[in-house]
């Protein structure tokens, strides 16, 4: 099980929405196995009924269709202008308490929350992988505001212009 107390590092979403950290581990003996269809084992521990339900990450229902009220990060062209729209999205996304997004991902605290969506500087990516994720962003969203996140990243001052570009075709000559 996971160590009490640890906080997960690198943290991030694949394609399908799973979630993925790395987390310091100790030995559980309650643990049940779980063959998966990758050929990997999962092992889950035992629940404890003492232990207070953490909660799951709540979906938020999409708009209907012909209302796209998600605020979309890659119109953002400034710094702030990212900001503005991550605070949008947490308010899109029924503004949960701080302490409720710390709940929803296991790391970070209230404070840090805070302060990451209450300024006007970019967040570092794994505290935006963190919000994102606490918002239930995942898939093809999540990905749309790490590029956002890149892009702006790569204009701050002292650092090279970077610019998303379009796939590169493979080059299958021998």
């Amino acid at each position: 099980m996971v160590t009490p107390g640890a906080r997960p590092r690198n943290i991030r979403v694949a394609g399908d929405g799973t979630l993925w950290g790395e987390v310091p581990l100790v030995l559980y003996r309650e643990v049940a196995f779980e063959p998966t269809k990758g050929g990997r084992t999962v092992f889950t521990p035992v629940k404890n009924p003492r232990d207070p339900d953490t909660g799951t990450l709540g979906d938020v229902p999409d708009d209907l269709p012909g209302y796209q009220l998600k605020p979309d990060p890659l119109k953002a062209e400034t710094v702030a202008e990212f900001m503005e729209t991550l605070r949008r999205y947490r308010r899109w996304a029924g503004s949960p308490s701080y302490r409720e997004m710390v709940q929803r991902v296991g790391t970070g605290s209230a404070a840090g929350f805070w302060e990451a969506l209450n300024r006007d500087r970019l967040p570092k990516l794994a505290m935006l992988n963190a919000i994102i994720v606490a918002l239930g962003g995942k898939g093809e969203y999540f990905q749309r505001w790490v590029t956002a996140w890149r892009s702006l990243d790569g204009r701050m001052a002292g650092a090279p212009f970077m610019n998303a570009l379009p796939p590169a075709e493979e080059d299958t000559s021998p």
